[in-house]
């Protein structure tokens, strides 16, 4: 029989944070257009073309942690383990078939196109037999198309009961220690895709434990520190994100387009070592974490403002993440199919094509939300 949770964590009632919802969903608008790859585009700047030492697809998978921290862990921690166990694995499920079925029609379709040279790389040759596609794919050593995190997204769903249990024993330095076991572990693996759910864990546990303690880290914040010390410190890392993040963009757009020595040679040098997207080195972590919150902190402070001129676009998208990160990887696989390559570095259309086009995939996207476009169908 599971024991108890302990009195001082148990909360009556968590209200929805709507500055996460605000972030997903920017989040998700930023990995449209990063896959799209329509640049330039004067959106540049809120972007950084998915070159930057940190990427919101990290935003994407700590916010997710958190918020299922908060919905799945703190929200029902007066209910059975086994009620928010079985909504975890139910979902942990329904993706993982949800990553299989969108890695076969992906690779369908790159057979049928596949002397087009604007076909998504890394699909499976055509001679290759279809039961081996099919079994790499179930078995997570093959994964094709623009919607290779679900699968990713699977897997840390699995995890997530065992980690709610020990998080339900106060044992969250026990979860602590095995995430950062298996992030280590990932140095010792040959990397790639196959490897990566071993350092991104990381990532998505780490909002996971922020989330269930959620209420009592708020209270913390609320109780111990004035108000004058909460400004100062939220100002703080609202400034370090935005100046990190303008060095960063500054660094990426010298590294590739200006080449202005030494910092090229610098940024080429020290990227790689430091900021490894698959590896997720401590500085890229450090950074991650600065600009997560400084971010959030930016957020938080004029939320009514953004929500208000922003808001119709950006809650739909955020309340409804797993739908709108299919629908974007359809758009972004036809889209460089038969509209426009993309073109991170190379321009080959004027950048207010690359507008049009890129308001346009936001605004299919915001659409088919709006229609309940087989929302039946695509788990949200």
């Amino acid at each position: 029989m599971a024991r108890p949770a302990p009195q001082s964590i148990e909360e009556p009632y968590i209200e929805r944070i709507r500055a996460f919802d605000l972030m997903r969903g920017f989040f998700l608008i930023v990995i449209l257009l990063d896959h799209l790859a329509y640049y330039p585009s004067g959106l540049d700047i809120f972007t950084g073309r998915g070159l930057l030492y940190i990427s919101t697809a990290e935003g994407f998978f700590a916010i997710s942690g958190l918020v299922l921290g908060i919905v799945r862990g703190r929200k029902l921690l007066k209910k059975p383990l086994r009620t928010a166990a079985k909504l975890l694995l139910k979902r942990s499920v329904q993706l993982y078939i949800e990553s299989i079925i969108l890695t076969l029609l992906f690779t369908i379709t790159a057979w049928l196109f596949y002397h087009n040279p604007e076909i998504k790389y890394g699909a499976a040759a055509p001679d290759t037999p279809f039961w081996q596609v099919v079994w790499q794919t179930i078995t997570l050593q093959y994964t094709y198309g623009w919607a290779d995190f679900l699968r990713y997204y699977a897997l840390f769903l699995a995890g997530a009961p065992f980690a709610l249990w020990l998080l339900r024993r106060g044992k969250w330095y026990i979860v602590t220690i095995i995430n950062i076991a298996l992030w280590w572990y990932y140095t010792q693996t040959p990397g790639g895709e196959t490897w990566l759910p071993f350092s991104w864990q990381l990532v998505f546990y780490s909002g996971f434990i922020v989330g269930f303690y959620w209420p009592v880290l708020t209270r913390w914040w609320r109780r111990a520190l004035h108000a004058w010390q909460r400004r100062a410190i939220a100002r703080t890392i609202t400034a370090l994100f935005l100046l990190g993040f303008t060095v960063n963009f500054l660094l990426m757009l010298n590294a590739n387009y200006w080449h202005v020595e030494p910092f090229a040679a610098w940024h080429n040098q020290y990227n790689m070592e430091y900021f490894d997207k698959d590896r997720l080195p401590i500085p890229r972590l450090a950074f991650g974490v600065i600009c997560f919150w400084g971010l959030f902190a930016l957020v938080r402070r004029y939320e009514k403002i953004i929500a208000k001129y922003l808001g119709w676009l950006l809650m739909p998208l955020g309340t409804n993440s797993l739908y709108v990160y299919t629908i974007e990887a359809f758009i972004v696989y036809f889209a460089h199919l038969f509209i426009l390559p993309p073109q991170p570095f190379t321009a080959a259309a004027p950048w207010f094509i690359n507008l049009a086009l890129s308001i346009a995939a936001i605004m299919l996207v915001w659409t088919a939300v709006h229609r309940k476009f087989l929302f039946s169908v695509i788990p949200r």
